[in-house]
């Protein structure tokens, strides 16, 4: 590079450091495409464009302090290299933090489909389970049962309907849940899972 370029750099980088938006658009026409060019040896369009606007508004923003202690010509292609890497850098990690929350997340999902699959397969089974021991009661204690547990009704006002005692409701309930507990004995740990 000639003597002149190099007075005409230090001229150019003196009068952006003090603040002349002339030179500066000066250097942004000067090396705009070539480092937009560079850029796209690293990284896509987008990027590449948004790489080299971050890397003259970082001049823009700091002409102040602006220290340049190479040629203009490598400072700029250098400064577009190592904002490509980081970049690069960035999207890599961001690209493996999403990665791993997208198996973190279909872990998850696996997980919750299968515990509320089989959850209302079990009860499902249950359900069955314990219509088949109501239907095993005697006639007159299923009707106490299905009143009492199933529709909820107090034992006096069963007594009135079925015109037993309140005594007698309480007798059938007794039998009827007897026979169900030795109908659903081998059921009952799922009973129990499921009413945490």
């Amino acid at each position: 590079m000639s003597a002149t370029c190099k007075i005409d750099e230090q001229l150019l980088i003196k009068q952006i450091k003090d603040g002349n938006q002339s030179s500066f658009r000066l250097l942004f026409d000067s090396y705009y495409k070539s480092l937009y060019a560079y850029a796209l040896k690293f990284v896509d369009h987008d990027f590449a464009n948004d790489i080299v606007q971050d890397l003259f508004s970082t001049i823009w923003d700091k002409k102040g302090v602006l220290e340049i202690k190479t040629s203009l010509h490598n400072y700029l292609f250098t400064g577009i290299r190592n904002n490509c890497l980081q970049s690069l850098e960035k999207q890599k990690v961001r690209s493996r933090y999403q990665n791993e929350k997208k198996i973190q997340f279909s872990i998850e999902e696996i997980n919750y489909f299968q515990s509320q699959a089989s959850q209302s397969l079990l009860e499902i089974e249950l359900q069955n389970k314990i219509e088949e021991a109501i239907c095993k009661l005697p006639d007159q204690c299923q009707k106490v049962f299905r009143l009492s547990r199933i529709q909820r009704i107090k034992n006096n006002e069963i007594a009135e309907q079925l015109e037993i005692s309140p005594k007698t409701v309480e007798k059938h309930l007794t039998k009827a849940l007897k026979i169900m507990r030795e109908e659903l004995k081998d059921y009952l740990p799922f009973l129990l899972l499921l009413l945490k």
